[in-house]
């Protein structure tokens, strides 16, 4: 076995690409780690934040920006690793044990998918035990003992042999006996998968890491389906979920099919007063009602498309694309999940593009989803909420104006509790 031959103008087109976005974002972070280190409360939030809290989220977001300094250049490198030998050499591994030729892909392939998802493993678990149990346990937001961390490691490598195990030798088969329409196929199987998934997450995968139970305070419950019914929002149940025993972070989110929809609390999130609770909601609710979730929905099934599309016409474009299989070191193969690997890598620029409008999409229905609370007369609740969460998760409270519209799906805090006064501001004018 021979060190795979690697190189070529797509190899190094990529590499280029990957540099300068590298580059980028460091450049990124070095501008938010200067605000990090700054000591003043931004001027907005005087006389709102206690000065020891700004301290503490500071140090907090200086600490998790240092270590992720270390991690996203060694990730960085180990990447370039893997791309000139690991991955290609793992291939001629795989085709050395089971043999070559179109009828050993589907064992090939698994074979190489699963000695990739455990090459990386020597870099990746210690940082995220460092990431648990050094950084978030300095700041008081870890939770998670070491036996419930390889717990959860064990369980999610079993789920994704088990989903991987099903799914991609069903990928595989779609593209190859569908020919060269398969794009159509192959799109209406993931639509199907993603309506799928919506389902089977919360009810079946979710609840193998997290234990949910009907919500304990009657007078929440009652107080939650009065507001899912002022909004006709069609609640059907109401979780808590024990995040605690992991993050002392929190959330809320809701999930389901048309009128049997559910909403999961967070017990994180429960200690705050029961209005800033109900006007967290109302904000959720807001993304229903203005239909977000259906735009995403589209905007996901129309990427694909053109994805699988593009997929089509670069991969069988005959010498061409065995030219660039070729040139990233994995030789005459037509596999189909090392095309599609390749091609993936060549649409990074484009990924990257659509990726970064769909932060500033997000910021916008964030917006819209807050004046949906506003306008139901919650924006003072909603600010209150909004803060003390932020305190509590000790959230960017200082953010470097380029870095949160590159990173952040959500607006700044200052930026939300701007609106949020601008709006009832509004409707106090019109109100006289």
């Amino acid at each position: 076995m021979t060190l795979p031959s690697v190189g070529g103008p797509f190899v190094w087109a990529f590499v280029a690409f990957a540099t300068a976005l590298h580059i980028l974002e460091e450049y990124l972070e070095v501008r938010q780690l200067r605000k990090n280190c700054e000591t003043a409360v931004p001027s907005e939030l005087e006389g709102t934040v206690d000065v020891a809290k700004f301290l503490e989220s500071q140090a907090y977001q200086k600490d998790k920006r240092m270590f992720g300094f270390v991690r996203d250049n060694v990730n960085f490198l180990w990447d370039k690793v893997q791309l000139f030998v690991i991955t290609p050499l793992m291939w001629q591994v795989a085709t050395g044990y089971f043999g070559a030729g179109p009828e050993k892909e589907y064992s090939v392939t698994l074979c190489w998918l699963f000695l990739l998802q455990w090459v990386d493993k020597p870099i990746s678990i210690p940082f995220q035990l460092y990431s648990n149990f050094v950084v978030e346990e300095k700041h008081g937001f870890n939770k998670m003992t070491m036996k419930l961390y390889f717990a959860d490691l064990v369980k999610s490598e079993l789920l994704t042999y088990f989903f991987g195990g099903l799914l991609i030798p069903l990928l595989i088969w779609i593209v190859h006996y569908f020919g060269e329409r398969f794009y159509l196929y192959l799109w209406g199987f993931c639509q199907v998968l993603m309506l799928a998934m919506m389902w089977v997450y919360p009810n079946v995968v979710q609840p193998i890491f997290n234990k949910f139970e009907p919500l304990k305070d009657d007078d929440l419950r009652s107080k939650i389906e009065d507001l899912a019914g002022e909004v006709k929002f069609p609640l059907t149940k109401l979780f808590q979920i024990d995040g605690s025993k992991r993050s002392a972070h929190s959330n809320a989110y809701f999930f389901g099919f048309w009128k049997y929809k559910r909403i999961v609390l967070y017990d994180t999130l429960l200690h705050l007063k029961q209005e800033d609770i109900l006007a967290i909601l109302c904000h959720e609710l807001g993304h229903w009602k203005f239909g977000h979730t259906l735009v995403n929905l589209i905007i996901s099934s129309v990427h694909i498309f053109v994805l699988f599309w593009l997929y089509g016409v670069v991969m069988y474009s005959g010498e061409t694309s065995q030219m660039i299989i070729r040139q990233f070191g994995y030789g005459e193969t037509q596999a189909v999940m090392v095309s599609l690997m390749v091609f993936m890598m060549l649409y990074s620029p484009t990924e990257q593009f659509i990726s970064l409008c769909m932060t500033m999409l997000s910021r916008t229905f964030e917006f819209q989803a807050d004046s949906f609370a506003a306008s139901m007369g919650r924006g003072p609740a909603l600010r209150s909420g909004l803060f003390q969460i932020h305190e509590e998760n000790k959230g960017d409270l200082n953010p470097d104006e380029w870095y949160s519209f590159y990173h952040f799906s959500h607006p700044p805090l200052v930026e939300r509790l701007r609106e949020l006064k601008r709006i009832e501001g509004s409707q106090k004018k019109d109100e006289q």
